[in-house]
């Protein structure tokens, strides 16, 4: 029998039909989309439920130490960018509920070759965060087999459950109330490469520097993130610090199984200061859902790593197009901030 290779730092390692397993999870999202939306505009299948748009300033820090300063994190860089905060269920629910939120960002400005050959020329980068550092499959094939199951529902799903009972308590863990999206960390769950080195890999996170935990409503309406958003951002600007978590061990911190939180410290790389404004305007709105966000927006030294980030290489570009062909828009990336009033 051939020896198994020991885990390297930053090392991926390809299950075996992985491109197989994909095409399924696309074809399965494309079936259930339309369904979900049989009338008026088709929402993404990830995160549909848009809180608010808001735009933001991603700063490096001038005396960034040298050894951090790779690909987008150059002591002093500073990039215009916009922020879409979200709920994750595949159908809008009401705020109150236990879900996944995210925070997708979308820098401007962003020079160098792009990793995405319809995009190589694009002056955008993106980091999709939400407020879970883990998910709850391990692999491809094992998301592909929950997702199978989900949408089969009824015995299957029974049956899924009862087989699968931690991947059943890893999606409840992952899911939690929130009060306040701008006191809330968010985290990349999924590892990227940091510079030209290929032993380094790196997590991200995005903390409130305001560590404040705002109190439930007593009497939460459905939309009462998206209330709170735009009354805090009517009279404060917000701060988030922006770290990185690096890989220390290959084996305690894998790059494979995203249901693995790391343990290494984090590393402050960048601040986002949300400014002061008002952000719900129909124009705003509209132009929020029509943003793609996929991690692949990125140049080579921040590339996507570990089989859920390759998996969401051709999912995303897939549905994005998909979505944006049953609503009959042309999917573009900005080259530059929008103004609205």
């Amino acid at each position: 029998m051939e020896k198994q290779q020991p885990y390297a730092p930053g090392q991926e390692y390809i299950e075996p039909n992985e491109d197989i397993h994909i095409e399924k999870i696309i074809q399965a999202f494309k079936k259930q989309l339309p369904k979900y939306y049989p009338t008026g505009q088709v929402k993404r299948m990830f995160h549909p439920k848009m809180h608010g748009l808001v735009k933001a300033v991603f700063k490096v820090p001038d005396d960034l130490e040298a050894k951090y300063q790779q690909g987008i994190f150059q002591k002093g860089a500073e990039y215009p960018c916009w922020i879409r905060f979200s709920n994750a269920k595949k159908k809008p629910a009401s705020d109150i509920k236990k879900d996944m939120r995210g925070m997708a960002i979308k820098l401007i400005g962003v020079r160098g070759e792009k990793l995405l050959n319809a995009h190589r020329n694009d002056v955008t980068h993106d980091f999709l965060l939400v407020t879970s550092k883990t998910l709850q499959t391990r692999s491809v094939h094992d998301f592909q087999k929950s997702l199978s199951a989900l949408m089969s529902g009824g015995l299957k799903l029974l049956w899924y459950a009862l087989t699968h009972l931690s991947v059943v308590v890893r999606s409840i863990k992952q899911i939690s109330k929130c009060s306040n999206l701008l006191e809330t960390e968010f985290f990349s769950t999924t590892p990227y490469r940091f510079g030209d080195d290929e032993t380094k890999a790196v997590k991200y996170a995005a903390i409130p520097q305001d560590n404040q935990a705002s109190s439930m409503p007593v009497k939460p309406t459905k939309n009462f993130l998206k209330k709170r958003l735009i009354s805090d951002l009517a009279h404060s600007d917000y701060y988030f610090d922006f770290m990185v978590q690096f890989q220390e061990d290959p084996v305690t911190m894998p790059i494979e199984d995203p249901t693995v939180a790391w343990t290494s410290p984090y590393v402050k790389v960048a601040t986002i200061r949300i400014p002061k404004q008002h952000f719900n305007s129909a124009a705003q709105e509209s132009y929020g859902e029509k943003l793609s966000f996929t991690p692949w927006h990125c140049t080579k030294a921040h590339q996507p790593i570990g089989g859920v980030n390759r998996a969401r290489k051709a999912v995303y570009i897939a549905l994005s197009d998909f979505r944006h062909k049953l609503n009959g828009k042309h999917e573009h990336e900005p080259t530059a901030m929008e103004f609205f009033n």
